[in-house]
């Protein structure tokens, strides 16, 4: 086992001896391109958002990239379509060579299904990232809600998690099964809040693939169990995607769940994929959608006051994208007011918005709309409300929470930056812009390239704005 890594290899991809291995050459090309372009599989997966280790599985014919990561490697090593051809080509013949389904025809695969997915043996976490009991990291049971469940010890949650996910063969659907595919979820969940892993993606869609193979047999209770059970991987596996900027397979991941929780009655979760579903479509800067979205939160749970304040949340974040300044103010005063007469009974549906956790929630989402004001409109008070409400998120978000203390440190930054005052970026965003650069999610990725380019727009003049803008040293326009 690796020391602190979230995942250890259970079973792995392999063509069986003697059969045809379609990703071969795609693989020898590959790596003609990279080392042509003088890159190591670290640099290039790091510029295409992948760990080094699945550059290496590509090289070695060992797994099939998806579409838009071939454009992807063809644009980074400069191959000129050359690459993506014979990624085309390599795709036809395993689409030739694949085992058919019954009838002929391969089944429509799930998001997340082939390529992207990684090795197809199961993938399991480690045990310091386990709970033992349930709630667990905002998870309740799915077959007894908040009854405080027992989950069963890695050793025995990793032989009955493994008999579940082998193909062919009968499954345990009972409770012990739930709560070992619950913890499962808790620690994905609690792996993403404090590290992020290229690996998680691969656990949880493999979880996921395996629970909805599984729910075409099941009625009742457990039926019902196993569909909150999937909507809430397949609300994470969007999360996952999202972070890397597969926003298509994020929101192919949210609809599926949404289908899901609306089955299983799950109004909480069909909340929260809808505000995933709203900050999609911000993140493609489609105001009108992450508009649609953030009132249909509303609507999946009228009259309660927890829904109100996310729905309030997503509508002042979407207005501020589409320009409309007063009504994102507005949106932002009823979600600070809704939150604090939050009752008990409305904590019940998301104890996510109690406490520190709640102020968090609150405090990043205006400090979000604010600064996206500010951008728009050079407001520099607004810049200003915007990094003093960034600074109350952060004193409330845990250490051990790095990619969102660093997501919000560089927005932190970026707000003095629309205030005019680029020394306070720098000491701001300086200290961790090596952590950050080494962490490379694509929201990170995304709030730092907004940085460095308000910077470099008014003050790249000066030395300290060039070397954190280039830290290399090479010119600049």
């Amino acid at each position: 086992m690796r020391a602190g890594g979230l995942v250890d290899v259970v079973g792995t991809r392999a063509n069986a001896p003697g059969a045809p291995a379609p990703w071969a050459e795609f693989g020898r090309q590959l790596r003609r391109w990279r080392q042509r372009a003088g890159l190591t599989q670290a640099q290039v997966g790091t510029r295409v958002g992948y760990d080094h280790s699945a550059i290496s599985k590509l090289e070695g014919g060992r797994r099939e990239p998806s579409p838009r990561l071939a454009r992807h490697l063809d644009e980074v090593l400069g191959a000129g379509g050359e690459l993506l051809a014979v990624y085309t080509a390599s795709r036809r013949e395993d689409a030739d060579t694949a085992p058919r389904a019954a009838g002929g025809a391969r089944p429509g695969p799930l998001p997340g299904d082939g390529g992207d997915a990684g090795a197809a043996g199961p993938l399991f976490p480690d045990v310091l990232g386990w709970p033992y009991r349930l709630p667990s990291h905002g998870l309740e049971c799915p077959l007894h809600d908040d009854e405080g469940c027992t989950v069963p010890a890695p050793a025995d949650a990793l032989p009955a998690y493994l008999a579940f996910c082998a193909s062919g063969l009968p499954a345990d659907t009972g409770s012990d099964t739930v709560h070992v595919l619950s913890g499962l979820l808790a620690a994905c969940r609690r792996a993403d809040a404090e590290r992020a892993s290229p690996e998680t993606i691969t656990v949880v869609e493999q979880a996921l693939h395996a629970i909805v193979r599984r729910m075409e047999a099941l009625a009742g209770p457990s039926l019902r169990a196993f569909r909150r059970l999937a909507a809430g991987y397949a609300q994470l596996a969007g999360e996952l995607r999202m972070q890397r900027g597969q926003n298509g397979m994020a929101m192919a991941w949210l609809h599926k769940g949404l289908g899901w929780a609306a089955v299983s009655d799950g109004i909480g979760m069909r909340a929260t994929i809808l505000y995933d579903m709203s900050t999609v479509a911000r993140l493609e800067h489609d105001a009108p959608s992450a508009l649609a979205y953030a009132r249909a939160i509303r609507a999946a749970g009228p009259g309660l006051r927890w829904t109100a304040v996310a729905a309030d949340l997503c509508e002042a974040r979407a207005h501020a994208l589409g320009g409309d300044a007063p009504e994102s103010r507005r949106h932002l005063a009823r979600a600070r007011t809704a939150l604090s007469r939050l009752e008990e009974r409305d904590l019940t549906g998301a104890r996510w918005l109690h406490g520190a956790s709640g102020e968090v929630y609150l405090e990043s989402g205006t400090g979000g709309a604010l600064r996206d004001i500010a951008a728009l409109t050079a407001d520099r008070s607004a810049a200003r409300l915007a990094a003093e409400a960034m600074e109350r998120s952060l004193g409330s978000l845990a250490e051990r929470m790095r990619p969102a203390r660093l997501l919000f440190t560089l927005r932190l930054a970026d707000c003095h930056a629309c205030a005019g005052d680029p020394e306070a970026a720098l000491a701001v965003a300086a200290p961790v812009l090596a952590e950050a650069s080494a962490v490379s999610t694509a929201l990170i990725d995304r709030e730092l390239r907004g940085l460095r380019g308000r910077l470099a727009a008014r003050w790249s003049g000066r030395p300290t704005v060039r070397d954190f803008i280039d830290p290399f040293g090479r010119s600049l326009p």
